[in-house]
């Protein structure tokens, strides 16, 4: 079916975020377009080669508590459709989170198939937006390029799930101040084949450490490779990660300019290939080892925030607050990797996942616009947390219902969207939230 050029509801960006919001804006009947710069859909799951959901369920309250899902609807039918299918396992507790390892080669291929299953949503893939124009307080035309090609669209709502806020840059909305803020760092995933078993079991990971460390220490390694970090994949494989410093000496780290994203990419092609080289000729466990999947992307954790109706702030995750217009729930504790020296994690003051207002889903000056993903109105502290795929879905989810209920009520206010939005996501709880 060819696309809409007035579609209710359009979603740019197609990872976990926007996949979400693009499939619960057709679930409610809106006429729905999704647009994907990559030829894929998933996001930092597939193009990053990120192979863990962080953010689907609640902070468990003792040791040996079940895994409970944060949020109804779309993340609890994806998670039961990758573990049906066998693309995900799990899911797994580390420490005082629970994660959903998946495989995100078999991910890019599930997406396909969930996406294309909705009458009223079409999708298309290599195409991103080139320009917005607006009228008074609305988004009224965007423009789209393929290969040369343009298209413009006049959208009744619009989604922006694109993770760095390009349609507040290219409509001159402006942004949540950022002087100051040393921004999470990239990471950079590659996915290894023919490692040893045993790698990471025992005490190999500390062994392993030691090897690296003392690589570095003789200048044999680049010190890019003490942040490194191996985890084994579903299907046996290892990924490894490297957290990329980013610093002056290093890559000058900007998530916006195309020079130092230009850095980040080479720094970490070339440092995952230096490391598994050598310790393919060095450890016993990597004799034959090789890299057999890099990512289309680097991992950019934080870039640009919109300004919202409203903005999540850090001491709302910590305090685990509900505001009224809450349309989604952040589960995963502050995640801070501004250094690469790995994560240091805030946990909520007492188990509880918190509330995500729909004002931050929603543009302060552009009243068509609705946000989701890690580029919605949030604090940088906040960011931290509700950045996480999980959580994603959960913001695309509630921007895509909301853009359709204006979509077929172009007048409503936000606490009227927000409680059309509590009562369909109510109408999907399976399990009832304590």
């Amino acid at each position: 079916m060819m696309p809409s050029m007035n579609p209710d509801v359009l979603v740019i960006g197609g990872g976990s975020a926007g996949v979400a919001a693009a499939l619960a804006a057709a679930r409610q009947g809106a006429v729905t377009l999704l647009v994907e710069r990559h030829g894929f859909f998933g996001g930092a799951g597939t193009a990053s080669l990120v192979h863990s959901f962080c953010g689907l369920y609640e902070p468990p309250k003792t040791a040996d508590a079940p895994p409970q899902m944060a949020n109804p609807g779309l993340p609890a039918e994806l998670e039961r459709a990758l573990l049906a299918q066998g693309i995900a396992h799990g899911p797994v507790r580390m420490g005082r989170v629970d994660v959903l390892l998946h495989q995100p080669w078999r991910l890019a291929a599930f997406y396909d198939r969930w996406i294309s299953q909705e009458a009223n949503l079409t999708f298309l893939l290599h195409t991103e937006v080139t320009g917005i124009e607006t009228k008074k307080d609305w988004v009224a035309e965007v423009r789209l390029l393929c290969r040369g090609t343009h298209t413009t669209l006049h959208p009744r709502t619009v989604v922006d799930a694109s993770g760095d806020a390009v349609v507040a840059v290219m409509a001159g909305h402006p942004l949540d101040a950022q002087e100051g803020i040393v921004f999470q760092r990239p990471a950079y995933i590659v996915g290894i084949s023919g490692a040893a078993a045993g790698l990471l079991e025992g005490d190999g990971p500390l062994q392993l450490a030691g090897w690296i460390a003392r690589a570095i220490q003789a200048k044999i390694l680049p010190a890019a490779c003490a942040g490194a970090h191996f985890r084994r994949g579903t299907d046996g494989d290892v990924f490894l990660t490297l957290d990329l410093a980013g610093d002056a000496e290093e890559c000058a780290y900007d998530p916006n300019s195309a020079a130092s994203l230009t850095k980040v990419e080479v720094i970490g092609r070339d440092t995952a290939f230096r490391l598994v080289d050598h310790l393919r000729a060095q450890h016993p466990a990597f004799e034959k080892a090789r890299i057999t999947a890099l990512p289309a992307r680097a991992g950019i954790r934080e870039s640009r925030r919109w300004t919202g109706e409203a903005r999540l702030e850090q001491a709302d995750i910590l305090h685990s607050r509900e505001p009224s217009d809450t349309v989604a729930w952040a589960s995963w504790p502050l995640e801070v990797r501004e250094t690469a020296r790995g994560p240091r994690m805030q946990y909520p003051h007492e188990p509880k996942s918190a509330g995500i207002p729909l004002r931050a889903l929603r543009a302060r000056d552009l009243k068509n616009v609705f946000l989701a993903g890690r580029c919605i109105a949030a604090s940088h502290g906040a960011q931290a947390s509700i950045r996480v795929m999980g959580t994603a879905l959960a913001t695309g989810q509630a921007a895509g219902l909301a853009a359709a209920r204006l979509a077929a009520e172009p007048g409503a206010s936000t606490a009227t969207l927000a409680q059309q939005t509590h009562e369909i996501l109510t109408s999907l709880k399976t399990e009832p939230r304590e």
